[in-house]
């Protein structure tokens, strides 16, 4: 029980770190901002991964509320401000609607303001996708139903991200194909990018 308590307070320590850098914005660069929004999108997949695995519904809750801080920031709808308070969050979704803005004066080429128009529409759509499977994950009276939709969040952070990720680790496919012995069938003993 200790062990899980340590965890539990590792991941809020992080949460809150994380969270706490998010409100340092505004002198900030764009790119220096979207390096910032890519940190916390993984902290944002290890909060989603933590919350999926936890042993109580309350855990799962905690650690749900911590990602929903962290998409929404300090002036969302859904925010808990956590004790003792933590310096004000932009959010994850404020981020991006904030860089979407800078996009086109950055990029002169029509071609590729389109190119990153529609990846950061994409953004959008995939943190506003986890904010709905968290929230779902709040609301939910069986810890079985909140799991799932908190792998459902992890699911649309890691698309978000784009790219493998190894922060998190969501045991599924390969993980039985392992158990299995059937991994040299497939050429490979891990799956590509991790």
């Amino acid at each position: 029980m200790k062990r899980a308590t340590r965890a539990t307070a590792c991941v809020l320590m992080l949460a809150v770190l994380a969270v706490g850098a998010a409100g340092q914005t505004e002198e900030r660069t764009a790119e220096d901002r979207l390096v910032t929004l890519a940190q916390q999108l993984r902290m944002g997949m290890t909060l989603a991964t933590v919350a999926a695995y936890s042993p109580t519904l309350d855990d799962l809750r905690l650690h749900a509320q911590q990602l929903v801080n962290l998409l929404e920031g300090s002036n969302g709808k859904h925010f808990v401000r956590p004790a003792p308070p933590a310096d004000d969050v932009p959010g994850l979704l404020v981020e991006m609607a904030w860089l979407g803005t800078r996009f086109d004066a950055a990029l002169p080429d029509p071609e590729s303001r389109a190119r990153v128009g529609n990846a950061a529409r994409n953004v959008r759509t995939f943190l506003t996708f986890a904010l709905e499977a968290a929230l779902t994950a709040l609301d939910e009276r069986r810890i079985d139903r909140a799991s799932t939709d908190m792998l459902r969040t992890y699911a649309f952070l890691l698309a978000a991200y784009e790219r493998p990720c190894d922060i998190s680790y969501v045991p599924a496919l390969w993980t039985l194909l392992r158990a299995f012995g059937v991994t040299e069938q497939l050429g490979a003993d891990t799956p590509e990018g991790g």
